[in-house]
């Protein structure tokens, strides 16, 4: 298995584990960092959800026609809706079928979000639930370390909170120069910015877009604006150089006289930072809830946080009932309107 690695300014190298899966069962959220000579490739997350998984096998009933022919709607038991491709000969409307996702729901910012993705599951498949991450880890066949909340902060060392920052904000900086991620319904596109000579900043920046692809599970269509280059030849070795360190599976075009590169790769589910960016509100909270969790000491724990996080913990009481049965230590909230979303404080009460 051929790696991609990137580094973070403060990942250091693991004297006890420095190749395979990093993995955190913590409150309301999973995480897993794939490390390769201790080096951080690949970030993942999983969160609760309440649609189908990638990879469930479900009963659903065929509810209308979408392209005719070609595409249509399905609900499946939960209610839940999904675009079905390709559409069996002969299927009715009402009929009941057996059906496979093959991409999870979308949530966006806005509150928009796009079905799930479902094709006809082959004869004889019995009802099946997606897996989870730690089986999707599990069947990379890596080694697989699990990370507690009472030992080392292994994720943070090898560089967690740096991802985070990435993620949350869009931008990647490189040597030289930095990507800057967007989020669009059609497609995500990066801009490459920096102060170096456009064939050189394209050169470094194709590297970095590579490994962000994988390092951020990006599928879909994706658009790169690299610097203009005018010389073919310069504009074939950037191609040549993003080649080199992508590990994914994906297609991609040529690149333009104006810079312009689009890359596809297949999309089973939101990226990282499609999971963070489409509630942030949630993603600090879960935040805030895993440096609770490592927080040492006794007595009770109350934790200062901004209203739109108490609000988010009201109605997740089981979160605050785990995060009490981990620690052994009662826990409060404490709504204010002086901290900001992503400053909580966690203090003995």
């Amino acid at each position: 298995m051929r790696h991609a690695i990137c580094s973070f300014p403060r990942a250091i190298l693991l004297t006890d584990f420095q190749n395979g899966w990093l993995y955190e069962a913590g409150i309301g959220e999973n995480r897993a960092l794939l490390v390769a000579q201790g080096e951080l490739i690949a970030v993942r997350i999983e969160r609760e959800r309440t649609g189908a998984k990638l990879g469930s096998i479900v009963d659903a009933q065929f509810t209308e026609q979408w392209v005719v022919g070609r595409s249509g709607i399905v609900t499946l038991d939960s209610g839940e809706q999904c675009l079905l491709q390709p559409l069996p000969k002969g299927l009715t409307e009402g009929a009941t079928l057996r059906v496979e996702i093959v991409r999870e729901a979308l949530d966006e910012r806005g509150g928009q979000s796009k079905r799930a993705k479902a094709r006809p599951a082959a004869d004889g498949s019995a009802l099946a639930t997606g897996p989870s991450l730690l089986d999707m880890i599990k069947a990379s066949g890596e080694p697989i370390h699990h990370v507690h909340a009472h030992g080392d902060d292994l994720l943070a060392t090898i560089g967690w909170h740096e991802a985070m920052e990435q993620v949350e904000t869009g931008r990647i900086d490189f040597d030289g120069g930095s990507l800057l991620i967007s989020l669009t319904p059609a497609m995500t596109v990066i801009d490459v910015d920096g102060p170096l000579a456009p064939f050189e900043l394209a050169k470094r920046a194709a590297k970095a877009v590579a490994l962000a692809l994988t390092r951020l599970d990006i599928g879909g269509s994706i658009g790169v604006d690299f610097p203009t280059l005018e010389a073919k030849a310069e504009r074939t070795e950037i191609g040549i150089i993003f080649d080199n360190h992508m590990t994914g599976n994906c297609e991609r075009t040529a690149i333009n006289g104006f810079g312009l590169m689009q890359v596809v790769a297949r999309k089973t589910g939101p990226s990282v930072l499609e999971i963070i960016q489409a509630d942030k509100v949630l993603s600090a909270t879960l935040a805030l809830l895993r440096q609770a969790e490592r927080t040492q000491g006794a007595g009770a724990m109350r934790l200062d946080v901004h209203p739109a996080i108490a609000a988010k913990l009201k109605h997740r009481q089981a979160w605050l009932d785990e995060l009490a049965k981990r620690t052994g230590r009662s826990v409060s909230v404490e709504s204010r309107g002086d901290v900001a979303i992503h400053d909580g404080q966690i203090t003995a009460a």
